[in-house]
């Protein structure tokens, strides 16, 4: 730890990687998730701290932006901060290094879910986060949309299988990054690398939900949405 910052390392393992050896988004949002559970605690808002209060986080917007993707068998390091709030929303930074090589930066904006009544919990918690904002040089999470003139076609549709849902009894973020990836064409993925991913979390996708996935292309932008119910329950940009 460094004034308000957190840092927790991992070595990248066979299973996390692609057929290019590249560490997967997948598991990149896990490395982050955690590096944001252990950055919570620091500041006395840990997942045992809000538990007591019926209160969990979840997350709302990310963007992460890629200088370089680690590699099996790369030691990196994942360093984060908080950015305090703004309203309902509880930003938080992140960035990756392979030794002194900043490989990934990202920003997040996470809120508090009130587990009895499922909705963004809106009160004064009974913590103060911390703030580090020696490094803040990218911009706050924005809302996503969809620009005009992109045909969003259906590709399939989705129930959420066991192993997806969390703790919070919904399914964990990481696993959206894994849906949008595996709904573009195989050659494609094996012949592009990632260079920025966001995505923005409108509402809950939970057990025995059929979501209908919908995906639209602009040159090597793509987007892709879930929808439930007539509500679009995610969209996710990917940048290669």
């Amino acid at each position: 730890m460094n004034n308000n910052k957190v840092s927790l390392n991992f070595k990248v393992q066979s299973h996390e990687v692609d057929l290019a050896s590249r560490l997967k988004p997948f598991y990149l949002q896990c490395y982050l998730q955690e590096a944001g559970y252990a950055g919570s605690k620091f500041c006395g808002a840990g997942y045992e701290t809000l538990r007591d209060l019926n209160l969990a986080w979840v997350l709302n917007r990310i963007h992460i932006s890629f200088n370089g993707i680690p590699k099996w068998g790369d030691d990196i390091r994942v360093d984060t901060w908080s950015r305090g709030n703004r309203g309902p929303l509880w930003h938080r930074n992140f960035q990756i290094f392979r030794g002194d090589e900043m490989l990934i930066q990202a920003t997040s904006a996470w809120t508090l879910l009130d587990l009895k009544n499922r909705s963004i919990f809106r009160g004064m918690p009974p913590f103060k986060e911390n703030t580090h904002c020696e490094e803040d040089t990218l911009p706050l999470c924005t809302k996503l949309i969809v620009p005009e003139g992109i045909q969003m076609e259906t590709v399939g549709t989705h129930i959420p299988a066991f192993s997806e849902i969390d703790t919070n009894g919904h399914v964990n973020n990481c696993c959206y990054t894994e849906w949008a990836i595996d709904s573009l064409p195989f050659d494609y993925l094996a012949s592009h690398e990632l260079k920025d991913l966001e995505i923005n979390y409108f509402a809950e996708v939970s057990p025995g939900m059929v979501v209908d996935f919908r995906l639209g292309r602009e040159g090597d932008i793509w987007y892709f949405c879930g929808i439930h119910d007539d509500i679009v329950r995610f969209l996710v940009r990917l940048e290669f």
